[in-house]
Formats: C-alpha cells, sequence, structure tokens
C-alpha cells in the first residue's frame, strides 16, 4: 500500500459515535439512497454520506465505477468492460460511459505503485 494511503483516514459519525476508517482498509463503498457503505474485509460501515462527496476525497486511491461504487483502486484484482473483480471475490460494476477513465487510473495507480521504493 502506498504511504500517504496508509496515514489518510476517513471519518465515519454513526449517531453519537465517531470513527476513523484507515483509508486503505476500505475495499469499496457502496452507496444505498442517502448512506454510504464502506465495505471492510471485516464489517461492512453504514453511515449518512454522499458518494460525490467521498469520490472526491479519496481520489486518486479510489476510483467510482458507476453511480453507486467507489472502487478502491488497490483491490482490483481483474476487470473487463463489464466489471471488476477485488481481491475479495467480490464483481463491481463499471459503467461503459467510465471505462476508458477506469483504465487509466489502474494503468497509473500501478505504475504509481511499481515506481514506489521499499
Amino acid at each position: 500500500m502506498d504511504e500517504r494511503q496508509d496515514r489518510m483516514r476517513l471519518t465515519v459519525k454513526q449517531g453519537s459515535k465517531i470513527r476513523l476508517v484507515n483509508m486503505q482498509d476500505i475495499i469499496y463503498i457502496e452507496s444505498l439512497g442517502r448512506k454510504a457503505v464502506l465495505h471492510l474485509p471485516d464489517e461492512t460501515i453504514e453511515y449518512y454520506a454522499k458518494i460525490s462527496q467521498l469520490e472526491e476525497q479519496l481520489s486518486p486511491y479510489f476510483f467510482r465505477t458507476h453511480r453507486a461504487y467507489l472502487v478502491n483502486l488497490l483491490y482490483v484484482e481483474s476487470y473487463n468492460r463489464r466489471e471488476a473483480v477485488l481481491k475479495n471475490a467480490e464483481a463491481i460494476l463499471i459503467s461503459k460511459y467510465r471505462f476508458g477513465d477506469f483504465q487509466r487510473a489502474m494503468v497509473q495507480i500501478t505504475a504509481n505503485n511499481l515506481t514506489k521504493k521499499p
């Protein structure tokens, strides 16, 4: 994982409780009505948030593949024109209108990770 991504956290407010979620732990985010559902390896967290604001905040590590999905590019195992298969074996839809941008984002994130020093 990228060092910058390791330090980034998302502030999640659930009722009176505030939780900090490490960005690298989020596999993908799903939009359900006015709520965002964070999909982590061991749990899901649901809270009120706009996916468009999360998209801005989490760029360039996350990409909006569809109006309802924001995917952590570092968790993408493979993809085709219709879907991205993640390391947890879930398949996320890719909009035909966003596929070209998604491909460019994958090339860029892969190139950035290959040039990082261990």
